[in-house]
């Protein structure tokens, strides 16, 4: 009997996506990951941490209830996925998927998915009437996950932001997924090997994936010596608007120079904040902006050449 929860299997990331015959390249969703599990008495969708999701989004398995009679000779199915819910066909809403997470009562969780209705975005197929495939070739796992998906009436050419059930579908033409993230504001790409095994909690380099970064100045406010971030703003009606802080992406050597230009420059403190007057900017690399803050910042370089008087919020949503 196979399980209804497997840890899953992560990508590593990487600057730029592989070249080759022997990789294709999907989407990625900014949602929550998910394994189904579905047999003829239950279906158990589970984080990647192992918490129930189903109760939370009960939307996708009163869907798929409706529809079991189309595949329920192939049950038990464990499938892995993406929760989301979809602003269109390349994009998930980030800020949704977190607030429909915390809820608990179900007059709340009701009124939500009206509002909000999530799609399980389906990637891959870990087991077929009881039977694991994962020590089978990442590409026979997908058609045999379009083939279960085609038996559903589910589109398998593109993804619809209204359906509960969707398939996550691949190419081989880099350029034209890589334009369609850029245009689309997507999270990512995920690029596969075609035969790549399905290895449980694994992170592992046979799927690599390359986040859809936006690229922007900072100013430098100041450095945090309790946990060793550095933070930064823009200007926004004439204030310095703190919008997030960093560690990542600077060497060690580059972290000692701005901490000691801190030091020297410092003007004041807050608690264990060394405080500096605005002059210096930072170049970061972030995912997104939300609620007016940077979603996984990552020092990309110093800007000894930027004004820091030209860091502002409307600088910044330009880029974006």
């Amino acid at each position: 009997m196979i399980s209804a929860f497997l840890k899953p299997m992560l990508p590593s990331l990487s600057d730029k996506l592989p070249v080759g015959e022997d990789w294709v390249f999907e989407v990625k969703y900014d949602g929550f990951r998910c394994l189904l599990y579905w047999d003829h008495s239950k279906i158990v969708m589970t984080s990647r941490n192992g918490h129930y999701l189903h109760t939370i989004f009960p939307e996708i398995p009163d869907y798929l209830k409706g529809i079991e009679n189309k595949v329920n000779h192939l049950f038990p199915l464990l499938i892995d996925g993406e929760l989301c819910i979809l602003e269109n066909p390349f994009k998930a809403n980030f800020e949704q998927i977190q607030k429909r997470g915390r809820l608990k009562q179900h007059e709340r969780i009701q009124q939500a998915i009206k509002l909000y209705p999530s799609s399980f975005c389906a990637f891959d197929l870990l087991a077929l009437q009881g039977r694991y495939m994962s020590h089978e070739p990442f590409i026979y796992r997908k058609e045999m996950l379009s083939e279960l998906m085609k038996t559903l009436l589910i589109d398998t050419e593109k993804v619809i932001p209204s359906s509960h059930l969707n398939f996550i579908p691949y190419t081989k033409d880099r350029e034209d997924i890589e334009q369609t993230v850029r245009l689309s504001k997507s999270e990512g790409i995920v690029a596969k090997k075609i035969k790549s095994k399905w290895l449980s909690g694994t992170r592992t380099n046979h799927w690599i994936k390359v986040k859809n970064l936006t690229y922007s100045n900072f100013i430098l406010m100041g450095y945090d010596t309790e946990n060793g971030f550095f933070h930064v703003g823009v200007i926004k009606d004439d204030q310095i608007m703190f919008v997030g802080l960093f560690s990542h992406g600077i060497s060690p050597e580059e972290k000692e120079a701005l901490i000691q230009i801190v030091k020297k420059n410092q003007s004041g403190r807050s608690n264990s904040i060394i405080l500096i007057e605005p002059s210096l900017c930072v170049e970061l690399s972030f995912l997104e902006v939300y609620k007016n803050q940077l979603r996984q910042p990552r020092f990309v370089r110093f800007r000894f050449d930027a004004d820091w008087e030209d860091c502002t919020w409307e600088n910044l949503q330009k880029n974006l």
